[in-house]
Parts: structure tokens; C-alpha cells; sequence
């Protein structure tokens, strides 16, 4: 009788620590699933094209030079216009609306409209003027995901293969985190918000029109 109460106590203890086992287990994996919920689908990482020097990346920070890198080749292909701006601006307006916000795609078309002339039978091209290395005071960073990028192009215009102009300009410029749109329609998920004041500048005075 002895034999079989201690067998008895012991099998209850045997189920009381499987029972704390299987509770423990439970809240692991509660855990786990919580963990796993919250942990990102797809992490953002924007590496910097400076291999001169080791970067320090953290998820979704954007180095300075990835935004001056961004602003510098959207503008060159923007601003590019083949045979007649009056056509190709509009188009590229289009072809690249994903790299710019609403409100700045919206401005440009209707400046477009307004200052035609400006515009039509004009051909134009943006060339990077510089050494090439980076200068770090050409982006201000003015919130967490604002900054202003300052530019300078040599802009070469031609009106039915005569040049018009080619000059050095200034272009001022404010680009935005913007990750409202899909990966594969703008991998950078930045944008160009349009000119900061007063727009593009010759740097060595009034441009020639």
C-alpha cells in the first residue's frame, strides 16, 4: 500500500512538472510569434557609393552622399531634352513621377505651361561640374526626412542646333524620404519636393535667353 501511494505521488509530480514545462514552452513561443510579428518583412538599407572609407549603416538612415548622389543623377535626366523640351520635358515629367512628390510633379507641369517659350524647340542637357569628390556642407539635413541639396551643373541649351547658352548653374534643391511608393517602381524610396528659392541660378550672373 505504501508502494503504490508513493507511486501515485510521484507520477502526480511527474505531471505537475510537465504541466510547468508545457506552460513554459507556451510562453516561448508566445514570444517568438510576437517578436516575429513585429520584425520587418523587408529591411531598408542605403549604402553609400563611397568605398574610400568604412560606413557605419544603420536600417532606413540615409547617408548624405546617397541623397546628393540621388538628387544629381535625377536632375541630369530630368532636365534632359533631346530635340524639343516643349515634348521632352513633359515626358520625363512622366517616365520619373515615382522619384517625385505630387505636389513638385505638379509645379513643374505648370510651369511648364506658363513659360513656354522657355521650353519649346529647346534642347538641353546638364553636365556635373566639380572634381568629383563629395562635399558634405552641400546637403542640410532640415528635418528627419527632408534635406536640402545644393547642385552645380554646366546647362548647355540649343534652339535647332545653335547654342543659346552654357553656363554653370546653381540648382538648390529639397528631397524627401519617400516611402510611400512601391520598391520596384523607385528602389531609392527618395524624391525630389522641387526648387528650394529661388530656383536655378546662373552662378556667373544673368543667363543669356
Amino acid at each position: 500500500m505504501s508502494e503504490a501511494k508513493t507511486q501515485i505521488s510521484q507520477l502526480q509530480q511527474n505531471l505537475r512538472y510537465r504541466d510547468r514545462i508545457i506552460a513554459l514552452l507556451g510562453v516561448l513561443l508566445a514570444l517568438f510569434g510576437a517578436g516575429y510579428w513585429r520584425m520587418p518583412t523587408l529591411l531598408s538599407v542605403h549604402v553609400p557609393p563611397d568605398l574610400s572609407r568604412p560606413q557605419i549603416i544603420k536600417p532606413d538612415e540615409i547617408a548624405p552622399i546617397s541623397i546628393y548622389t540621388f538628387a544629381e543623377d535625377l536632375m541630369i535626366k530630368l532636365n534632359y531634352c533631346r530635340e524639343d523640351c516643349g515634348k521632352d520635358y513633359l515626358k520625363n515629367l512622366g517616365d520619373y513621377q515615382d522619384y517625385l512628390t505630387p505636389r513638385c510633379r505638379e509645379e513643374r507641369k505648370l510651369h511648364r505651361e506658363r513659360n513656354a517659350s522657355l521650353y519649346d524647340n529647346r534642347a538641353q542637357r546638364l553636365l556635373p561640374t566639380g572634381d568629383g569628390f563629395f562635399d558634405p556642407e552641400k546637403v542640410v539635413r532640415l528635418s528627419r526626412d527632408v534635406w536640402e541639396v545644393h547642385l552645380e551643373f554646366l546647362r548647355e541649351d540649343h534652339v535647332r542646333g545653335v547654342e543659346i547658352d552654357s553656363r554653370r548653374y546653381h540648382y538648390p534643391l529639397r528631397i524627401v524620404h519617400y516611402p510611400g511608393v512601391p520598391l520596384e517602381k523607385n528602389p531609392f524610396q527618395m524624391a525630389f519636393d522641387c526648387y528650394l528659392p529661388p530656383g536655378p541660378q546662373p552662378v556667373d550672373g544673368p543667363a543669356r535667353r
